[in-house]
């Protein structure tokens, strides 16, 4: 792996993860497993519990034991029960790789109710398919707690648990949830059982000794680069890795105690806590609950100010104080402050501004009185000045409605969601004071169905390039209580032919020898085995896409180095990937994707030809066709014997092509690809057009780039990332296949 990409803060590691640590839970919990003990994994967010799940898969695969996953996020918040259960059950037939269909066998036995039906699944066709031990972890078990059904599902497990006792093939099945949540959590109904089964695996956080290999990569100054990380952060397992990776870009002589100093202050103490997606959750999760923050936060604030507070693991508020992370429990059995950046960011003065009201001492002053203001509020107040908004988004991406305009003005036509509304506000977002402004209103007086509202036009005049958001409020009758909120985005689309014209290379069909050859060197063992892959003709960008074509599309320009034009856009994630490709095909009608990995190498070597870089396999010819860490850059793995002409990311094209014309598949970005990474994926890769595994943790990204060594420029490198990693040197390119409009 690129050295450069050593730290991987935020998101699942791979299992072979160089930077991953391993802790007592790593033991633990294979050590628990062994013993068929179900297992729990309940902690704070970003602490490493899907790295570690990973990492146990593996170690359970090693030793013949057959393991899945289920990411219970990704079944989103739908309320029909019986096809939320389907669709585990069809996760864990892609996940074991069964040979039985899930979906069709789902179908096929509606009679039995859900929850019998998912038992029955499970000794029946899961068990009955796989002769050995099974293992399934169900991960983020906290996104189905707001369900109305997350009560069966965990009596559900539970119950397969006790018929474990008297049934010899249930005894092969075993469980592991992960999650930010409490055992108490689980069952919220009185009268059922509570979930009283499991282990419970506790994940600690990083220490000294644990990290003697980021010292080592981090070089001369790495110890105490390290012990000043330590220091701010008491070994948080996301922000060790977030810090250990800037620290890393820092040429040697920067490398120093005061700049991991003003890193933390610029990066965590003078951010916005709703800016940041980390902090923002721990605000969300302490003020959650009403009465209860209340009582949360003023036991938070005790442990701020040093007052002792004796850890009781039955106190529900004392679970919440630990799941958010703020607190950890000390050698002497107390809640104490987690780390000094927490205790900064959600520091006494935050906790008194947060603190809920406690509306109960105002009852308190008068039985009447306060059920009149209550009246009050909820009928007349709450809904006329504070209401509440539903979303009414129609299409959405991060909660917003885009439209594109090639004029100048943007006149917008709006069906009310409700025929109850009786008034409508538009705004626009403020820069400078970052919240909406009020600029127009307008009454309802009629119950049409759709309406031009007049005055938009003239308000949305003269749009600038970039991104423009405005909001738009639709008020319904005070005691409905039925007010929805949609944020735009408009894009000015000032060149439509930009998208129209993107260049593409043919490559024609053809079979070739995938991986790391003879006609390379410094093989990895994930570039191996070499073998025979086969690929149907498409089309490749010429180039890299640039920061205007995506600005052209998503309405801003997410690159680090804001060059505009011609330089390849970069920053920008897997995910976020996904959906410029998205809005691209509905804009041209046509159908772009990423390249697989088979087909990317295949048009890097200019068809297959065995060339250890884009084109060529002359290290002494990089420069020419790469642009790369050459002795321009401040990096200490620079190459000091070749100039490539740029210290950051270089125009497209810059460079030769290779023998298909197609530029920069050797440097200057990275480039996402649609695979999931597996390390041993070649193993077994299908000859004709192999498109990767079917899940994975990581997405793979090829090429090399500006701040990368010649090593990763190869045609065979493999570079694995999460998904929702963003960095300034990660780009891609487009592919279409012949014949798509």
């Amino acid at each position: 792996m690129s050295r450069k990409h050593y730290f991987q803060p935020g998101g699942a590691l791979d299992t072979d993860a160089p930077s991953y640590i391993e802790r007592q839970a790593d033991r633990d919990l294979l050590e628990a497993l062994d013993e068929n003990e179900v297992c729990l994994v309940l902690a704070p967010r970003q602490t490493g519990k899907s790295s570690l799940m990973m990492r146990a898969w593996n170690g359970l695969e090693k030793a013949g034991v057959r393991s899945g996953i289920v990411d219970l996020q990704q079944l989103g918040g739908g309320h029909d029960m019986d096809k939320w259960f389907g669709d585990v059950a069809y996760q864990i037939e892609r996940s074991l790789k069964l040979t039985h269909n899930a979906v069709k066998w789902w179908a096929e036995n509606s009679g039995i109710g859900p929850t019998m039906r998912f038992m029955t699944f499970l000794e029946d066709i899961v068990l009955a398919e796989i002769p050995g031990r099974v293992v399934i972890f169900f991960d983020e078990i906290d996104s189905i707690l707001p369900l109305p059904f997350s009560d069966d599902f965990f009596t559900t497990i539970r119950a397969l648990v006790n018929a474990r006792a008297g049934n010899e093939t249930l005894k092969r099945l075993n469980f592991v949830l992960l999650g930010v949540a409490s055992p108490t959590d689980f069952i919220k109904e009185k009268t059922r059982t509570p979930f009283n089964v499991g282990t419970e695996i506790r994940l600690t956080d990083f220490d000294s000794e644990a990290l003697k290999t980021y010292k080592d990569v981090l070089g001369e100054a790495g110890e105490s680069l390290i012990d000043r990380i330590l220091y701010w952060t008491s070994g948080q397992p996301m922000m060790v890795q977030d810090l250990a990776r800037t620290a890393l870009k820092w040429p040697e002589s920067d490398r120093d105690t005061d700049h991991v100093d003003t890193t933390v202050r610029e990066n965590y103490l003078k951010t916005r806590i709703e800016t940041d997606r980390h902090l923002n959750f721990i605000r969300s999760y302490l003020l959650q609950g009403g009465r209860k923050a209340r009582k949360t936060l003023k036991t938070y604030l005790s442990v701020l100010k040093s007052k002792p507070v004796d850890h009781d693991g039955r106190d529900p508020v004392h679970a919440r104080l630990k799941l958010s992370g703020v607190v950890r429990v000390d050698d002497n059995n107390r809640l104490a402050a987690r780390n000094r950046i927490y205790q900064s960011v959600f520091g006494p003065k935050w906790v008194k501004t947060a603190m809920p009201r406690d509306i109960y001492k105002m009852i308190a002053l008068g039985a009447s009185t306060a059920l009149l203001l209550v009246l009050t509020w909820v009928f007349l107040i709450q809904p006329a000045l504070f209401p509440d908004f539903k979303n009414h988004q129609k299409y959405g991406w991060f909660d917003q409605d885009i439209y594109y305009t090639d004029k100048s003005e943007f006149a917008l036509t709006i069906t009310p969601p409700d025929p109850d509304i009786r008034r409508i506000e538009f705004s626009a977002w403020d820069e400078h004071k970052e919240s909406f402004a009020g600029i127009w209103k307008k009454e309802i007086t009629s119950k049409e169905g759709s309406e031009k509202i007049d005055g938009v036009q003239e308000k949305l005049k003269k749009l600038k390039s970039g991104e423009n958001r405005y909001r738009i409020r639709y008020f319904g009758k005070l005691m409905s209580k039925n007010n929805y909120e949609t944020v735009v985005l408009v894009v000015f689309w000032q060149n439509p032919e930009l998208l129209n014209n993107l260049e593409m290379a043919d490559v024609p069909a053809g079979c070739f020898h995938m991986g790391c050859g003879e006609w390379t060197s410094d093989c990895n063992d994930d570039e191996k085995p070499v073998h025979e892959v086969c690929l149907d003709a498409f089309q490749i960008g010429k180039y890299e896409v640039t920061q205007e074509q995506w600005k052209n599309v998503m309405g801003y320009n997410p690159s680090y180095f804001k060059k505009g034009g011609r330089y390849p856009v970069e920053k920008v994630s897997w995910n976020h990937v996904q959906e410029f490709i998205r809005r691209l095909n509905k804009l041209t009608g046509k159908r772009f994707r990423l390249p697989t990995e088979a087909e990317w190498e295949y048009a890097a070597r200019s068809g297959g030809k065995p060339e250890k870089y884009a084109g060529f396999s002359d290290d002494r010819k990089l420069y020419q066709y790469a642009n790369f860490c050459d002795n321009n850059c401040t990096y200490d793995w620079k190459n000091e014997n070749q100039n490539d002409g740029y210290q950051h990311t270089a125009p497209i094209g810059s460079y030769l092509p290779n023998g298909l014309g197609i530029h920069d598949m050797s440097g200057n970005v990275w480039e996402w690809c649609r695979d999931w990474y597996d390390g041993d994926y070649y193993t077994a890769s299908p000859k004709s057009n192999p498109t990767g595994p079917d899940r994975g943790a990581s997405r793979v990204l090829r090429g090399g780039s500006w701040s990368g060594d010649a090593g990763g420029c190869r045609s065979a490198y493999r570079l694995r990332l999460d998904p929702g990693s963003r960095d300034d040197d990660f780009g891609f390119r487009l592919l279409c296949l012949p014949g798509h409009p």
